[in-house]
């Protein structure tokens, strides 16, 4: 086996101290990065689940004011809430009755079909006679 001098030993074994303590202090970085980057991406999905829920308290808040607003008017708060609720009730009266209309049993006839099958049966017929 060879010897190799003292000087020599000594550089690797440095070397090897120097490289242990670089990828040491490399995997810190990478550990603070990663730590850094995924409280970052937390706090994004918290501030983006927030904003639905402060639009829909702010729409709630501001129909409450119109509500607050035509009740002194009128002296009442019951036909300032029917006049505020009343947009609401037609849309959804409305969407209500296109909703019963596509679901209705005629809408559910293959009307196609049967358009394709009286097409055929008068080809059958003409050329037949």
């Amino acid at each position: 086996m060879r010897q190799t001098p003292d000087g020599t030993l000594a550089l690797l074994i440095a070397a090897l101290r120097e490289g242990t303590a670089h990828v040491e202090a490399l995997l810190t970085l990478a550990r603070t990065e990663i730590d850094g980057n995924i409280r970052a991406i937390v706090s994004l999905v918290a501030i983006i689940g927030t904003i639905p829920v402060l639009l829909i308290v702010t729409f709630f808040l501001g129909l409450d004011a119109v509500v607050k607003l035509l009740a002194v008017p009128f002296g009442s708060e019951a036909p300032a809430a029917l006049l505020v609720a009343a947009p609401f009730l037609a849309v959804a009266l409305g969407l209500g009755w296109m909703g019963v209309r596509r679901m209705a049993l005629s809408n559910l006839e293959p009307w196609r079909t049967w358009r394709q099958v009286k097409r055929d049966v008068r080809e059958v017929t003409r050329i037949g006679t």
